[in-house]
């Protein structure tokens, strides 16, 4: 698939509903974290915690230029409330956005490959050890868990996997064995795009093809809820991009994560832990 103008602004218009969302759902469950977000040259500026992977800019200057004033507003907006700010740079970005990062002192901090695909028939499959979770805080415990590769949780490591579980239009997906979840999962689909995201597998249960299986699975419950387009991120060259790719999907573009200083917590929104 060719990246057009079209094909990414119907990816924008999902993802900037998801992360809408997302803010939704942290002002119900943890209104003490003043979660909000301005519109800033045609993207948005979400913030949903000091610390939250999910406090970044999306979709600013996509198709219109952005000015000093504009990174000015979106830098006092996250430091202001003591967050790294965070800014996504496209392809499709205007010129004006690079060069107005730097000049506020942002650098790129990572980069992730945004991948699609329209064929929703050739790699779905059902599994039956694969089913939506039936208890969000242990999907998001056992998702926390894989991410961090930790045996045990501080009090809160789990937040940014209780939101994502909880926010309109999103399905937790679990595999077991026996009693134990051994890999989550998440997806939604807004407007016939479906998102894959939070793949992770237990360390004790990787190698066994478990993400291949919950790509696939999601294809298939995809396809099922409607969508017409698929689409996920994955960071350049890893074990996640591959399976993506096994299962039909193209690479469409490489996207970068600018910060103002350096310092990064970890990201559940790709699919990272195999």
């Amino acid at each position: 698939m060719l990246l057009t103008r079209e094909l990414d602004e119907t990816i924008l218009r999902a993802e900037l509903a998801g992360t809408g969302s997302g803010i939704e759902t942290v002002q119900r469950l943890y209104p003490e974290v003043g979660a909000d977000s301005i519109e800033v040259a045609g993207g948005f500026a979400r913030f949903t915690g000091t610390d939250s992977p999910l406090s970044q800019a999306l979709g600013v200057g996509i198709g219109v230029p952005v000015s000093s004033g504009d990174v000015t507003r979106i830098t006092e907006f996250y430091e202001s409330r003591g967050a790294v700010p965070r800014v996504f740079v496209t392809p499709q970005s205007d010129p004006s956005l690079a060069s107005g990062l730097v000049a506020a002192g942002y650098t790129p901090s990572e980069y992730d490959n945004v991948l699609v695909s329209r064929d929703l028939d050739t790699h779905a499959l059902r599994d039956e050890r694969i089913a939506v979770a039936s208890d969000l805080r242990a999907w998001a415990r056992a998702s926390a868990l894989a991410f961090i590769e930790t045996a045990t949780l501080a009090p809160g490591e789990d937040t940014i996997a209780v939101i994502l579980a909880s926010s309109e239009g999103v399905v937790p997906i679990e595999a077991r064995e026996g009693d134990a979840i051994v890999a989550t999962s998440a997806m939604d689909v807004r407007d016939g795009c479906a998102a894959l995201f939070a793949g992770s597998t237990m360390p004790g249960y990787r190698g066994r093809g478990w993400h291949l299986a919950m790509i696939r699975d999601r294809i298939a419950r995809a396809r099922d809820a409607g969508a017409t387009l698929l689409r996920a991120t994955a960071r350049p060259a890893s074990s996640s991009e591959h399976n993506f790719h096994r299962c039909g999907f193209s690479t469409l573009y490489t996207r970068a994560l600018w910060e103002r200083k350096s310092g990064c917590a970890t990201r559940m929104s790709d699919e990272s832990r195999l």
